[in-house]
């Protein structure tokens, strides 16, 4: 049997990884806009209501760990409004550099983007009102670390709000050998990885581990019988394609040959996909 990948980051051909993205099996700053965009056109609703009902209108200071391209930095910038005080943070100067180019774009004086590790974020401790991660864990080897960082920012009274997925859930009805293939995929380049792309179950316990207390989980999985955000997927493993088939786990062929069955899963109507189950976490520090 095939061996199997996870979507996770860059394609070394793409933009060179920065020292700290050496594992990321995606591409990075403008290789992965049309990628992110997509991701945020599927993820991005349920993002925005959870960060409105926890309470962002009224947040001064806010931080996005793992920010990327700035997406949703710019989007709670722009809601938090001009007296507030938001930073994106991300180890990537690829996609810092496309943050940084989009919020000049916009005109904005209360945003910012810099350069940091996820577990040394540079920022004040204790001064934040809201902090936010997406998808970031399910990339660390370690997350505790990145977690007790992000709470160590907050001050008291602020929320820690952090979502991740889970890739296991990933499945089409009726079953598909294409998006099984997937999840072996996931699995094996996690095992090369020593990262954990099931980690959205996992949130509540880690987050307890890095100090926060009576955590509110929410959980949601966006589901598509057509249209664009149906090749996601397609869309995720053309960019891991050159690290996967680096890696051994996959041939160019086998590869080939997935995307294409992909593309025609996502061009029939007949099959639901559902593209990932998400878990959001959210927990006030007293």
């Amino acid at each position: 049997m095939q061996k199997p990948f996870h979507a996770g980051s860059a394609n070394p051909e793409a933009d060179e990884p920065d020292g700290q993205n050496k594992g990321y099996v995606l591409a990075t700053g403008r290789s992965a806009v049309d990628r992110l965009r997509l991701l945020d056109q599927i993820f991005g609703p349920a993002s925005r209501q959870l960060l409105t009902r926890v309470g962002l209108s009224s947040a001064r200071r806010i931080a996005e760990i793992g920010c990327g391209t700035g997406i949703m930095t710019m989007w709670m910038a722009e809601q938090a409004g001009a007296e507030s005080s938001v930073w994106g943070v991300d180890n990537s100067e690829q996609q810092l550099a496309v943050a940084s180019a989009g919020a000049k774009a916009t005109g904005r004086q209360n945003l910012s983007f810099h350069a940091a590790p996820t577990e040394d974020t540079r920022l004040p401790h204790g001064s934040f009102d809201l902090v936010y991660s997406r998808f970031l864990l399910c990339h660390l080897t370690n997350p505790v670390p990145a977690l007790e960082e992000m709470w160590s920012l907050l001050r008291t009274g602020g929320t820690l709000v952090c979502e991740d997925f889970e890739m296991s859930a990933v499945t089409t009805c009726p079953p598909t050998s294409a998006y099984q293939q997937l999840i072996e995929i996931s699995r094996a380049v996690d095992r090369q990885r020593g990262v954990d792309s099931d980690i959205g179950a996992k949130l509540h316990t880690l987050l307890a581990e890095a100090g926060c207390r009576e955590p509110e989980v929410a959980v949601y999985q966006p589901a598509f019988l057509r249209g664009e955000p149906k090749g996601f997927w397609k869309v995720t493993l053309r960019e891991a394609q050159p690290a996967i088939i680096e890696s051994g786990i996959a041939s160019a062929a086998q590869m080939d040959s997935l995307c294409n069955e992909l593309e025609r899963i996502a061009a029939d109507d007949s099959v639901l996909l559902l593209i990932a189950r998400v878990y959001q976490v959210w927990c006030r520090k007293s």
